[in-house]
């Protein structure tokens, strides 16, 4: 009898029946219930919707604001007070941005951990350091009267339009939280936090170059970092001529110690910041892998324009994910004489000012200045008092800052640390000295309300000036104005530094090392109406060399390649217009990469290995850009990089057997050094694993390939697109696998790469591109990724991002309104 002849010869049959019915019905059930859950989640968050139509009565309020919204959810703000301007500001950014607001204040005062939990208790420990809650408070305490006024309206405001919303945030209904109350401080909060994304606030690179420095001799040094190269593109000043190779006398990686480091030497492993988790702070902070900086500004003056008008355009690169860091408005009091504004442009959301942009008379934009914004200091400990370190006046005690880290879901964790009178100790030591972190953030002086200034600039001029006075991340401001003018020079304050080797740890026990002050507004660089008539700036060198580094210091500015293509662009031009500045922020010509193509036709030629053969047919037939369908672009760059890593980790193999587990990378000046080796190829670099240059760099080509194949199924698959693909991703996609599809951007081939206008990697790229003549806004031009809206299910989540992929500009200005709402007095 088989085994169902035998259940049913039991009786089991009917009860069988009634357990898979019973079964049936619970899971109907629960996937009734997850539907319920769904539903009830869904009709949440559409109710944290924000009111974009009709009235709504509020306080504080002077009088009426009016807040329009254009197809694609770009406010225009009207309001007759630069009071109520500051709270109508902060109402529409907490209606579209609280929670992006909210992240940057937690990130800045390292109070991740009460909204997302215990794995950013680390982070916060780290974040917690600067201080930068208490320095914000100081930065209050400093405002004027007037600037005070407008931070609390816009606090009000930003309240204001939190209390509106039916709901929540859709964000804290997913994480079970309450949104807090915005405070004044954490609008400054918000500026410390660009801080973070725009400055080294580690001091890293200092120890790998004191490690190098000990390990290399001084020539060697010297040589692979060199100060420019023949690609330096500045408005002012020469390039930098690359120095010779030093001989074998000097250093001889084929003999010797040398050589045996070399044979076996192996990179330390790289993290990978494009898989960085959601919940580390670094995917809030928008600062990019230290070497691949993108910002691009430059301005032409009326003489070179088609419109008869100065122009500007600005590209201002960084980290990218949703939503977008900056919110697109157009801010109006309609006033009468000084009072009247008409600003357009990027705001940042926490702050009530305009960041980039055109206020009518003149316009402006920024790159990040990479000078040297942080050093760091040895601590000599006081060998008689545990609790002091010496300094050049004597003993001084370490002071002692305990800390409360409130912990979502968890008991509040306290802990403490020290700190000196430069700056809080690091966890990291240089042969066992301990260091104390000295950043230009830190200071109450560095940071102010500035920007406002530049709201009320009738001229380049006045506008530089405010820049000299202002207190933000130290950063290149290019301007151009209504009469015509087009000027560059720095914003941000600039520490004077006494004598002592700011490129590495040093002890500041010496009174003539340190920070002696500040730079005075009227000693900054400054270029107005330079002979050529244009402006450019791209990371890099703007000046000469020697007056850069006297004032800037040496910060890892990047290479001059992006630089001269836009310089060489723009001089080719007698006149320019506003599509064609637009299309320069979108050049992806392989420029810098053409020589590196040439370099490996020629050490491929002739190869008879079938496995050079197809890769070396794709390079053959390249575009010359940096596009997304473009398999031999991929291939070229990936043999550059290859031999860029193979010739460096030579040269520097005393230094990895010295320090294995340090993290060295090559500066961006390196490639004058690495072409004038391949290039003259000499014998005593030439890693002792080969006999000749050529077969040294054929095995370069050799890795390169390999290691694209193991991820490309055939060759023509192998795009550039394949691997710079766009992943511009919600904080809390990670969290909500079911529903990331809908939260985050399309994942698309993107054009692009560094070292040319149109930076772009996966999660770093063009914030927003802008293109416009003072006084003629209606003319200008804009884009942006990832759209206004905050909020998945609003129309406006995403609305212009795919013109922004594909680099097709729409009106600087809002478009007509389609959306009114009024506040009125409550």
């Amino acid at each position: 009898m088989d085994f169902l002849a035998q259940v049913r010869s039991r009786g089991f049959d009917k009860r069988l029946k009634s357990s898979l019915r019973w079964l049936a019905y619970c899971v109907g059930a629960v996937a009734i219930l997850i539907l319920l859950a769904i539903g009830s989640l869904y009709v949440s968050a559409r109710r944290s919707l924000p009111q974009i139509d009709g009235e709504l009565a509020v306080s504080n309020l002077s009088s009426e604001a009016t807040i329009e919204r254009d197809s694609i959810g770009v406010p225009a703000i009207r309001a007759s007070s630069r009071d109520d301007l500051a709270f109508a500001t902060g109402f529409v950014h907490a209606q579209d941005r609280f929670f992006q607001m909210d992240l940057l204040r937690r990130s800045a005062a390292g109070e991740l951990s009460a909204l997302l939990g215990a794995s950013l208790v680390p982070v916060d420990k780290n974040l917690r350091l600067h201080r930068f809650r208490s320095t914000s408070a100081e930065v209050l305490n400093n405002a004027s009267a007037a600037e005070r006024a407008l931070i609390d309206a816009y606090t009000k405001g930003v309240n204001a339009g939190l209390e509106s919303l039916r709901a929540r945030p859709w964000e804290y209904l997913v994480l079970r939280a309450k949104p807090k109350a915005w405070r004044s401080e954490d609008s400054v909060l918000v500026a410390f936090a660009m801080y973070l994304s725009l400055n080294d606030s580690s001091g890293v690179e200092e120890i790998e170059r004191a490690k190098l420095k000990q390990s290399l001799p001084a020539e060697l040094f010297a040589f692979i970092h060199p100060v420019g190269t023949e690609w330096d593109a500045p408005i002012a000043g020469r390039a930098w001529r690359t120095p010779a190779i030093p001989g074998p006398e000097i250093f001889d990686i084929r003999k010797g110690s040398s050589g045996i480091s070399a044979a076996r030497n192996v990179p330390a492993s790289r993290e990978d910041i494009e898989g960085t988790s959601t919940l580390d702070p670094r995917f809030w902070s928008h600062r990019p892998d230290r070497y691949m900086p993108g910002s691009n500004s430059w301005a032409i003056a009326s003489t070179h324009s088609s419109n008869g008008a100065a122009m500007l355009a600005n590209d201002m690169h960084l980290g990218l994910r949703l939503p977008n860091v900056w919110y697109q408005a157009r801010l109006i009091v309609e006033a009468e004489g000084d009072l009247a504004r008409d600003l357009v442009g990027v705001t940042l959301p926490g702050l009530p000012v305009l960041i980039v942009g055109s206020n009518s008379h003149v316009a402006w934009g920024y790159t990040n200045g990479y000078g040297d914004w942080t050093d760091l200091v040895i601590v000599e400990p006081d060998r008689m008092n545990p609790s002091a370190y010496l300094t050049s006046e004597g003993s001084e005690a370490f002071d002692i800052q305990r800390e409360r880290i409130e912990v979502n879901g968890a008991d509040a964790i306290e802990f403490q640390f020290k700190t000196t009178r430069w700056g809080p100790l690091l966890n990291e030591e240089l042969d066992g000295q301990p260091l104390a972190l000295a950043w230009t953030a830190h200071h109450s002086r560095a940071t102010n309300l500035g920007l406002l200034a530049f709201e009320r600039a009738r001229s380049v001029d006045e506008l530089l000036s405010a820049a000299n006075r202002a207190g933000a991340p130290v950063q290149n401001i290019v301007a151009a104005d209504v009469e015509g003018h087009i000027g560059w020079s720095v914003l941000g304050q600039v520490p004077l530094r006494g004598s002592y080797d700011t490129t590495i740890p040093t002890s500041w026990r010496s009174g003539d090392a340190g920070w002696k002050g500040w730079r005075d507004p009227d000693d900054y660089p400054r270029i107005v109406d330079p002979p050529t008539a244009r402006l450019w700036t791209a990371n890099a060198r703007t000046i000469d060399a020697e007056k850069w580094f006297e004032f800037m210091g040496e910060g890892g500015y990047d290479l001059g390649a992006r630089g001269a293509q836009i310089r060489d662009a723009l001089l080719s031009d007698s006149s320019v217009t506003a599509q064609e500045m637009s299309a320069l922020q979108t050049d992806d010509r392989a420029l810098f990469l053409t020589r590196w193509r040439d370099l490996l036709l020629e050490i491929s030629a002739g190869q008879i290995d079938p496995q050079f053969r197809e890769p070396r047919a794709f390079v053959e037939q390249w575009s010359a850009r940096a596009s997304a369908n473009d398999v031999g672009y991929r291939i070229v760059r990936a043999f550059r990089n290859q031999v860029r890593t193979d010739v460096y980790e030579s040269l520097i193999a005393p230094a990895r057997a010295r320090s294995p587990a340090t993290h060295f990378t090559p500066s961006p000046q390196f490639e004058g050094p690495l072409w004038a080796i391949v290039t003259e190829r000499p014998q005593h670099l030439l890693d002792p694993k080969y006999d000749s240059w050529e077969s040294a760099l054929r095995g370069s080509f050799k890795l390169a390939i390999d290691a694209l194949s193991e991820g490309c199924a055939e060759w023509r698959t192998c795009t550039w697109g394949a691997e710079n693909t766009l992943a511009m991703r919600h904080p809390l996609s990670a969290a909500l696998p079911m529903i990331s599809r809908f939260i985050d951007m399309p994942a698309v081939g993107m054009s692009g790469d560094a070292a040319m206008p149109r930076v772009q990697s996966p999660s770093f790229g063009a914030s927003e591109r802008l293109v416009v003549s003072p006084g003629l806004e209606s003319e200008g031009l804009f884009q942006m990724p990832g759209g206004a809206a905050g909020h998945p299910l609003s129309p406006f989540y995403g609305a212009g991002h795919d013109q922004w992929v594909h680099g097709k500009p729409r009106a600087l200005r809002p478009g007509e309104p389609e959306h009114v709402l009024r506040l009125v007095l409550q």
